[in-house]
């Protein structure tokens, strides 16, 4: 009756780990992608690509990084996928998901990333960091998956035409005005 007690469609799950610093969280990409050979790193900014290859100069040509737009069904067959950051937008990134028939998408974030910053990811460093947190420590919970999903929502409600960007950092200066606001 009236759809009130139909399930909410949660699209394909993500399964968010989180690192304090960037370099924390590229360092570890680095060591997935050194113990697994069929792992492919997928970026969604041209230049977060571009910052991953000039940490770690052997992979600049690898097969094991790529661009999100470059993907197709053949390009990750047989293929452990891990994304390297979120997009700004969940419906961009469940789109991709279902093309890919991916299922319970791994992706590796940072605290210091422009996504957090929009939501005030430098006091939850502080907070973390007094928490004991260390900065190669992984943090991986349901709750902080539904955060982000509750984040990209709140961004999706603000973004009336999206203009593309080759930086999370530029996206936000373009879509949203300014990195200096919390929701």
């Amino acid at each position: 009756m009236f759809g009130f007690f139909s399930k909410k469609d949660k699209g394909i799950t993500t399964n968010d780990q989180v690192w304090l610093s960037q370099t924390a969280k590229l360092n570890a990409a680095h060591k997935m992608i050194e113990a697994n050979n069929t792992c492919l790193l997928v970026f969604w900014f041209e230049d977060s690509l571009s910052d991953f290859q000039k940490q770690f100069p052997s992979l600049v040509q690898s097969s094991q990084v790529s661009l999100a737009e470059s993907l197709s069904l053949e390009s990750i067959a047989g293929r452990l996928v891990i994304f390297a950051e979120h997009y700004p937008l969940r419906k961009k990134e469940q789109t991709l998901f279902e093309k890919l028939h991916l299922k319970d998408v791994p992706v590796l974030v940072s605290l210091e990333e422009p996504f957090f910053h929009y939501f005030g990811g430098d006091r939850t460093i502080e907070i973390m960091r007094k928490m004991g947190v260390q900065e190669n420590e992984v943090i991986a919970h349901p709750m902080i998956t539904r955060s982000i999903q509750n984040a990209q929502a709140k961004i999706e409600e603000k973004v009336i035409t999206e203009r593309r960007a080759h930086s999370a950092k530029e996206w936000f200066q373009m879509n949203m005005g300014s990195l200096n606001q919390t929701t």
